[in-house]
Formats: C-alpha cells, structure tokens, sequence
C-alpha cells in the first residue's frame, strides 16, 4: 500500500475531473458487489422523473470524492512536509471519499428523510428514524461487511479509521477518534463549516448534469488556496468570495431543484408506493442487515410494477399515476417571514383537516400533504463563514476570521428561511379549493398577510 508503484491501480474518465487514477485499494473496494450497487441509486433521487439530466447516480459521485479526497491529501503532503502525511493517509482517505455513501437507500435521500421516518411514525418505533436508521451508520455496516464478504487484504485499523473519516466529524465520534490530526476529518464531512470536497463533487456534479455547464459552480480555486494551519483546514482571503458563492449556489440548488414542486410531488408519490408494498416486499426490514441491504435499490420501483399479486395492486396504481404524470397537486405554500419562523409550530395534516370547511366539504387527513422547511446556508440558521479560518500570503502560520461585514454589505441578513407547502393526494378539484383554504384559515392565525397566488390559485 505505501509502495509508489501501484500495478492495481486503473484510470477512468469521469464526467466532471476528465481522467483520474483510482489507486490500487480503491480498486479492490470498486469491484464488489456492495460498491457496484451504487449504479442503481440515482443520486438526485426521484427529480430524475422531473429533470432529464438528473440520470447521474452515486457511483460516479462517490467516484469523484474519491478523487478529490485523494487529490487534497497528497497537496498537503507536497506543499507542507511538516505535516509527515503519508502515501497511506491520501489512500485511506481516498478509501472513505469512496465509500461515504455505500449506506444510501432506494432515491438517496428520499428513503432516509421521507420513508422511513414515516415508517417509523407508522409502526410507533421510539425515537427519531435516524435511531432506526441513517445512511452513514450503514454505511459503517456495510463496509464492515464488504471488506468480510470480499476477503479484502485491509487491516483492522485502517478499515476503522475510513469509518471514522466518514463520520468523525460528528461530535459523538470525537471521542473515539484513531488519530489527532483533526483536519484529515474535515475533507470528506465537515463538521467545523461544511466545506469538504463531498459537496464540491456534488454541486459541481449537479449542475452539469442538469444545466450542462461546468462553471457554475468551480471549486478549483478553494481546493487550491487552502493550507493547514494548527490543525485546520484554513483558506486564503482571497476565496472569501468564493466561499458565500458555494453556499449560495447549495442554496439555489435546493430552492429551486432539489425542493423542486413537481419533484417533490413526484417524491411522496414513490414513497406511498413503497409505504404500501413494504410489508410484502421488506423493504424496511432490509435495513437490519447488510446482507439484505445490499440488494436494496431504485428497482424497487420496478420489483413493484412487475409484481402480480393483488397486495401490490394499490402500489402499482400508484406507481402508474406517476408514469402517466397524474402527479399529486401541488395547493399552496408560504414563506415565513422572520418573526414568525419559530412562533408557527410544526403543523401536520390532521390539523389542517380540522379547519373551517369550504363548500360542505370534509377534509381527510390521507389527502393532505404538509412539507414543511427549512433552506439555509448548510448551518441551520448561522453563518458557516463564521467558522471557517483565513490566512494570507504574508503569514503563512497564523490564521484568523473575517467578519461579513468586511467583505460586502451585500450578504444576507439570514441565513435560514422556512417554506411550507400543501400537496393533495386527492384528485377532486373541490378537495383542492378545500385544501387551500383550510391552509390560508391555519396561517391567518399567525399573519394577516396570506400566501401569495400560486400555480392552482391561477388555475381557479
């Protein structure tokens, strides 16, 4: 492994870095079934039946955090020899850029942040669903697995140090951690201010994928002026700028992307679908293990509509509404001003069923659909800027924070906002006028100011 001749190492052409070199422990992760099945995961999820370009999947992210994990150790160990990074660091951390999402579930985020937290409300689980499961902590399991069912020639400490490279920057793995260098935990997942090179594959990914540009968002240049500096990532003044531009453009890309209406729609839609064909086909059950995990993919879709039995049949007629683009309506939704973003609570549908009637019509709470929230700067509602350390060019040993105000006035004020909206699962044009006013009668209690028209409200 420390050797500088690698014979398994192979070059690919990746979409975004053009030709890289995928060194020889990679390889051997590369070619296994666990890894191989991120083909079948589309990394945008379900806005894939939205989006024409979002076809990429987690194969080819993972591919290039990878690389570009690989890529920010071996400039460190070049351009700064006191650190005494090794060959065996940039491979170790190339191993974690790769495997970072192996634990992922059918449309990536979906299954973790929409079916099986309504799983788990379904079934009365205790807790929160990321104690029923979260893709980093599987995958940690996964991996275990992967290194066993492949006889992977890697020892017991390197393989715990990926692990914690993929989650040690949460504050409950600090502890835990193999090495003191807590900047080599800042390149996959950062937890200090969210710069890591998992979000520059990503949006850079992203956004040539569906808008065909490449220099939307260019990271080149944070990957470049950055140096450690006692025992943190620091960046050079000069890429403050560039800094709030990639916050920005996450922003932009949520707002407008991946919060998208019709994706969304499209989201509940797959996730009812799955919700009712779990039992049949234990999707949920499969999270318990590796073993059946592994087999776990965006073709449940197709395991569904393929399926025969009069169990499934709800599922399928689901799943055949969406290939017809008979898509759950999207009713309304409202930005909430700033004084009133914490003084709404979390609202669910059997509240809004409960409001004033229009039209002598009952609301069912199985028809309505509440999203509800929350855009920001990746910090919850602070400025991750604020984290991050600078140096200059003059002193290369000592590193510092710039406040906002110091480099533009034109930055925003806040850094988190809160959306909710209102979807109907029924296709009754009366339900959907019910709908919405039992949403504007819910906000009125809190603003006079009501939602502004929406795409339905024109179609009235």
């Amino acid at each position: 492994m420390s050797s500088a001749q690698d014979p398994r190492a192979k070059l690919f052409n990746d979409q975004v870095h053009g030709y890289i070199k995928v060194n020889g422990l990679c390889v051997s992760l590369m070619d296994t079934p666990q890894f191989q099945r991120l083909r079948d995961l589309k990394q945008l999820g379900t806005l894939y039946y939205v989006f024409p370009g979002a076809s990429h999947n987690r194969f080819e992210h993972s591919l290039g955090v990878s690389f570009l994990s690989e890529q920010t150790v071996e400039r460190f160990r070049h351009q700064q020899p006191e650190l005494e990074l090794t060959r065996r660091d940039a491979q170790l951390l190339s191993a974690a850029g790769l495997l970072h999402d192996l634990g992922h579930g059918p449309f990536s985020h979906v299954f973790e942040h929409e079916f099986m937290p309504r799983v788990a409300a379904a079934r009365g689980y205790g807790g929160t669903s990321a104690s029923i499961y979260s893709h980093e902590d599987m995958s940690l399991r996964m991996i275990d697995f992967m290194v066993d069912d492949n006889n992977i020639d890697l020892e017991r400490d390197d393989m715990r140090f990926i692990q914690q490279l993929i989650v040690g920057a949460k504050e409950t793995h600090r502890g835990s951690r193999l090495d003191a260098r807590e900047y080599l935990y800042e390149i996959v997942a950062n937890g200090r201010n969210c710069i890591d090179v998992d979000k520059f594959d990503y949006l850079a990914r992203d956004m040539l994928n569906l808008f065909g540009l490449r220099k939307v968002f260019d990271f080149s240049r944070l990957a470049m002026f950055n140096r450690v500096i006692e025992n943190e990532i620091c960046y050079h003044t000069s890429v403050n700028l560039d800094i709030y531009d990639m916050f920005q453009q996450r922003y932009q890309m949520h707002k407008q992307i991946y919060n998208h209406r019709k994706g969304k729609a499209v989201e509940y839609m797959i996730c009812d679908a799955m919700l009712l064909a779990d039992n049949e086909l234990g999707i949920c059950a499969a999270t318990q293990t590796p073993q059946d995990f592994q087999f776990l993919t965006d073709h449940i879709v197709h395991t569904i509509e393929s399926s025969k039995t009069d169990v499934l049949a709800s599922a399928r007629a689901l799943l055949k509404r969406v290939r017809r683009r008979e898509l759950y309506e999207f009713i309304d939704e409202y930005l909430l001003p700033p004084d009133l973003m914490f003084q709404i609570p979390h609202f669910s549908a059997e509240e809004l069923a409960t409001q004033t009637s229009l039209d002598g019509v009952t609301l069912d709470p199985d028809d309505i659909i509440v999203f509800d929230g929350r855009l920001n700067y990746n910090f919850n509602a602070r400025n991750p800027v604020d984290n991050v350390s600078f140096y200059t060019s003059i002193d290369l040993s000592s590193k510092f924070h710039i406040r906002k105000e110091q480099v533009s006035l034109l930055f925003p004020e806040k850094f988190e906002e809160r959306l909710i909206r209102v979807y109907s699962r029924n296709q009754s044009r009366k339900t959907h006028a019910a709908i919405q006013h039992a949403f504007h009668t819910y906000i009125r209690q809190f603003s006079t100011s009501l939602p502004l028209p929406s795409s339905y409200s024109q179609k009235r």
